[in-house]
């Protein structure tokens, strides 16, 4: 039996809650990878820096309440369904360290761009990211899909067969899953396909709300101050 402070609990609730709203609305106003045009320049940085921070933050808020999904759930979780947590961890934290370009590089790098020509020469490095000179960086950006992706389904899984929590949230996880796959093989434009990837936020959104306002039962709290497992 593992017994975990209920206040930890609320805590990481809160995180997961607040830091998947932020992700969400990141990923809403997300702006493409780089200005369609020189004149745009200025508030396309503007807005660049601004959402890779939130973004940067909400994926760090999410990292710190993350254990405790694991943990509450830990005396009905398989072998397996654990397995899940180092997949997110590597996941989000790879998803992070692109925002240090928009948020510090790009103003550097953009203050250089004064015509079309500068901005399409910058453009073009930007969207190859110089794999073929600097292969090493594929280790960085190729788990990052399959780290979240499989992640999440062991996690929406292994949370409908520990019983534990809800079954809607975990529903919700492989239901957000096939709307990622559909989005990635219909090739027509649909909106709420495209924006796909900020469902995966509402994840969190929905588990860190019942980790955070969960009423333990009288059987689960010993002094009334810590939640066993």
């Amino acid at each position: 039996m593992i017994t975990v402070p209920k206040g930890f609990l609320k805590f990481s609730g809160f995180m997961l809650l607040i830091g998947g709203m932020m992700g969400f609305t990141g990923q809403l106003i997300h702006l493409g990878d780089v200005p369609e045009t020189v004149k745009d320049i200025p508030d396309f940085l503007k807005g660049a820096v601004n959402i890779h921070v939130l973004l940067a933050y909400a994926s760090t808020l999410i990292l710190i309440g993350l254990p405790a999904l694991f943990l509450r759930q830990s005396a009905g979780l398989k072998w397996w369904g654990w397995i899940a947590f180092p997949l997110l961890f590597i996941g989000l934290m790879f998803e992070i360290f692109h925002g240090p370009v928009q948020i510090i590089a790009y103003p550097i790098i953009f203050d250089f761009v004064h015509t079309a020509k500068d901005l399409q020469h910058v453009s073009n490095l930007l969207n190859s990211m110089a794999i073929d000179r600097f292969p090493l960086q594929l280790a960085i950006f190729i788990p990052l899909i399959p780290g979240i992706f499989i992640g999440l389904i062991l996690l929406g899984i292994s949370a409908l067969r520990a019983k534990v929590l809800p079954k809607a949230p975990a529903i919700f996880t492989l239901v957000v899953l096939v709307i990622q796959i559909i989005g990635m093989v219909v090739p027509v434009h649909i909106h709420l396909l495209e924006i796909s990837f900020a469902y995966i936020h509402l994840i969190f959104v929905w588990f860190g709300t019942i980790l955070a306002f969960e009423k333990a039962t009288t059987s689960s709290v010993q002094e009334g101050k810590k939640l066993s497992i």
